[in-house]
């Protein structure tokens, strides 16, 4: 798996366990020497029920924060912030929306981007 472009890692479970568990995978990305992923180059894309672990009042917000801050982009697909009922205006700081988040993960592929799919 190349990273030469970035990496997409794609988000979309709504359960609380699957989100802890992926944030650990993509710190422990960031963190392996073996594979210098530059916090910039990651690009997440959460769609799914998985939006709501986004919005300010999450219990996860901090790390979600703190992630933007470390340069990593995070993309919540507003196909399915509309679906659930979610106000993209409620969204935690730096993150932005894109139009379907399934399509922004094919977009980021076609410029080479490796892909990884968590929960």
């Amino acid at each position: 798996m190349s990273t030469q472009n970035g990496i997409v890692i794609h988000i979309t479970s709504g359960e609380r366990e699957d989100w802890e568990m992926a944030l650990r995978n993509i710190l422990n990305l960031a963190r392996d020497e073996s594979l210098p992923t530059p916090a910039d180059t990651m690009r997440v894309v959460v769609n799914g029920e998985a939006v709501k672990f986004l919005l300010e009042t999450a219990t996860g917000a901090p790390e979600v924060v703190e992630m933007a801050e470390a340069g990593v982009r995070i993309g919540a697909c507003s196909n399915s912030l509309d679906r659930f009922g979610h106000d993209p205006e409620t969204l935690v700081d730096g993150i932005v929306t894109v139009r379907s988040g399934v399509a922004e993960v094919v977009r980021l592929q076609r410029k080479g981007h490796a892909y990884l799919k968590l929960p």
